[in-house]
């Protein structure tokens, strides 16, 4: 299209082109960024604090644009999902760093493998599976997380 210049006339029959269509799923673009925030921000607070603050994104989702049809249907099951997660890696957290103090010995080196083991559990699967949502959440597709527990409704 020339540049719009002073006397400058379009051709008979020139339409303009339409404005870009939303993408595909999503009734506008910013419902795509809050699904993406609530999926792949789950991955990062998981990667950043193995899984302590694995629930932050889907939080900060759900309650900035919650009541938006679009990004609720992403954000809750992410929240639902990782909710158990950050509470499982916080309580790892805490007892790993108690154990030592509370038993001595070899079982308190047994007790703080154990929960090294829950919290690199934790790490791998809230990363795993909020990068794998958050592609489908790109998609504008549904993501059906492997377990969930529907604490929020």
């Amino acid at each position: 299209m020339p540049p719009a210049q002073p006397g400058y006339t379009p051709p008979p029959g020139y339409m303009p082109p339409p404005p870009a269509a939303p993408p595909p799923g999503f009734a506008s673009s910013e419902e795509k960024t809050w699904a993406l925030v609530a999926t792949f921000g789950a991955a990062v607070g998981t990667f950043i604090s193995c899984g302590v603050f694995a629930a932050l994104g889907p939080l900060i989702a759900y309650l900035a644009k919650g009541k938006d049809p679009g990004v609720r249907r992403f954000a809750l099951p992410a929240l639902n999902f990782f909710l158990p997660i950050t509470g499982v890696a916080l309580v790892a957290v805490v007892l790993r760093a108690c154990s030592g103090a509370i038993v001595g010995g070899a079982l308190d080196t047994l007790l703080y493998l154990l929960f090294s083991l829950v919290l690199l559990a934790c790490w791998i699967g809230g990363i795993v599976f909020g990068i794998l949502a958050g592609v489908k959440a790109n998609q504008g597709l549904d993501y059906k997380y492997p377990f969930s527990l529907n604490l929020i409704k």
